[in-house]
């Protein structure tokens, strides 16, 4: 416990420990004249720890060393300064987002206001940092402090940057691959029964061929075999007959809908027309924009633009039907010219035997051929619809992967508990401080902004209460502190309370709330840092009263030469701690 009057020199001490622990500077002209350094002595887990902080002329500069079990090393910047005292204390700063969307680290000054608070504007909001940078700084530093995942990690940001770049490069993937799927499926039946019967017609084309090689009849069997493909030639014209004039039925068909279509089109053209020119009728609509036939309008415009999307898809699939229409008919030409070349063959007197069995193999080769090549079209377009298959697979997990990364936060059970218990020790120190005027309906949302009844603690202050603003803040962090001590292994086991506006709170509520402090810390193994300008708290066995020792103009001061070292006795504990 610091105890002086103002201007005794309180805040520069409690500045130069924040400044050692890597605080930003806040001194004066004359501090920085005549202060050389600050040394902080102090034990981490049972190691000594002593840093050094230089103070130069200006409070922008910074050098440092730290020296911890022997070991020192030197610091020209509070980032590093920072990063080297959170792993020395156990602690692996998190990569987080600025508010400028960049990648950002925590420092000292953005988590020490968790368990600082700074003469002014300390107790006039429940996190104040001189550093507001990063996004949703108070809860980030709670979660750091605490251990809990950041709520908004820029590896995650980053990696939810790429999996949505790997997401849109995925899906041109698979428009692509649509499309040549589409161009190798037209006119293709890649069914497993048509597969089947096409491979035991190849199986029989070869068996066929393998027969009339070492057939001793050769005439005989060419004969019959011309015969036969002869009959398979007649059944396949008269397929793709079939299909050709379906075909035509079905682009007639198209023109006929079209035409339809068309004329509803010129029919909702001629209500539209006859819409206006009611419209012109002073006698019906008297006002301009009167709106009598508006519900006409937005349906003219929403049937037009449905009939001109159905007149589309029906050129869309004349144009298909026409280009499979132009196959068809190639193919038949074909097949006439291969039944016209075999039956000359089979009909022919002159023909040798020879030859009617070199038509006969060259015309079932040729079938083998178009089977194989028909079984190849729908190996390949089997294979596409596989790789497809495979690149829209790939896209869901990118997609749950996108859905993993965007739900980070949502279901965190943890950070979830620890605002449940904020909540609860939140108004036990409002109930210690005898906090007045304010509801105890405490919320907590996930950006850690407290609000007592629906009222945040800005709009109560505005009111003019700042005793009530006060006691809500000392109550949040002696809260947070509480929390915080649960776990043993935590490092920042001190509160640090610049000197409250003691003349806006009861000193009965203060002992009170300090009392408590006291004795949540000695059973915690946590310190308690306290300036004081008015009230002079007892002090016990495990305490330490820092009063001013060098010679001041008018009073004792904490700062001085060492000729003007004063010699002060450390007065004896009272009796009873419990009051004033």
């Amino acid at each position: 416990m610091l105890f002086a009057p103002n201007g005794s020199g309180k805040t520069p001490v409690i500045r130069g420990l924040a400044s050692a622990l890597g605080f930003q500077n806040k001194f004066r002209t004359d501090i920085l004249e005549k202060c050389k350094a600050v040394v902080l002595i102090a034990e981490s887990e049972g190691k000594p720890l002593t840093i050094r902080r230089v103070l130069g002329a200006t409070n922008n500069e910074f050098y440092a060393t730290i020296d911890f079990d022997g070991e020192e090393t030197e610091h020209h910047s509070e980032g590093s300064f920072s990063i080297a005292l959170f792993m020395l204390l156990g602690l692996k700063p998190p990569r987080l987002v600025s508010n400028k969307g960049e990648e950002a680290q925590p420092y000292i000054s953005t988590l020490l206001p968790v368990f600082y608070l700074i003469q002014g504007y300390g107790y006039s909001a429940a996190y104040k940092s001189p550093n507001a940078f990063i996004e949703d700084q108070f809860a980030e530093m709670v979660r750091f402090s605490f251990g809990l995942n950041p709520k908004h990690s820029y590896e995650v940001k980053k990696n939810l940057i790429e999996e949505k770049a790997a997401l849109e490069a995925q899906t041109r993937k698979i428009v692509g691959a649509q499309r040549v799927l589409e161009y190798q499926s037209r006119g293709v039946d890649d069914s497993d029964a048509h597969q089947a019967a096409l491979q035991r017609m190849a199986d029989d084309l070869t068996a066929q061929i393998d027969a009339l090689r070492t057939s001793v009849d050769a005439k005989g069997t060419a004969s019959s075999a011309l015969t036969e493909m002869l009959r398979q030639k007649d059944v396949q014209i008269r397929a793709k007959q079939l299909e050709l004039f379906d075909l035509k039925n079905r682009v007639a068909g198209i023109e006929v809908i079209r035409a339809e279509i068309d004329g509803e089109v010129k029919t909702l053209g001629l209500n539209e027309e006859a819409r206006r020119v009611f419209t012109s009728f002073q006698e019906i609509c008297r006002v301009p924009n009167c709106g009598l036939f508006l519900g006409s309008t937005e349906s003219y415009g929403k049937n037009l633009l449905y009939l001109k999307d159905q007149i589309k898809d029906l050129e869309r699939n004349s144009m298909r039907a026409e280009v499979r229409a132009e196959q068809l008919q190639e193919r038949l030409e074909e097949l006439r010219v291969e039944r016209k070349t075999l039956a000359d063959n089979l009909d022919s007197p002159s023909a040798s035997e020879v030859d009617q069995l070199v038509t006969a193999v060259q015309a079932m080769t040729k079938q083998l051929v178009d089977v194989q090549s028909d079984l190849g079209r729908i190996a390949a377009l089997k294979t596409e619809k596989s790789k497809l298959f495979d690149l829209e697979r790939e896209r869901d997990r990118i997609q749950d992967r996108i859905d993993g990364l965007t739900n980070t936060g949502r279901a965190d059970n943890d950070f979830k508990k620890l605002r449940m218990t904020l909540r609860e020790l939140t108004v036990k120190w409002m109930r210690t401080l005898v906090t007045q005027n304010v509801s105890t309906n405490v919320d907590i949302d996930l950006n850690l902004r407290f609000t007592f009844g629906g009222e945040t603690i800005e709009t109560i202050g505005s009111g003019g209460t700042s005793s009530t603003t006060i006691r809500l803040v000392l109550a949040i962090h002696a809260a947070l502190f509480e929390a915080y001590l649960s776990n043993k292994s935590r490092p920042f086991r001190f509160l640090i309370l610049d000197t409250p506006k003691q003349e806006e709170l009861h000193t009965a509520d203060l002992a009170q709330y300090l009392t408590e402090l006291e004795k949540m810390c000695e059973a915690n193994d946590a310190q308690l840092v306290f300036s004081s300008t008015e009230y002079d708290h007892p002090t016990g066995q495990n305490d330490k009263r820092w009063l001013p020792a060098y010679k001041g103009p008018d009073k004792p001061m904490y700062l001085g030469k060492h000729g003007d070292l004063l010699a002060v006795e450390e007065p004896p504990p009272p009796a009873d701690k419990t009051q004033p």
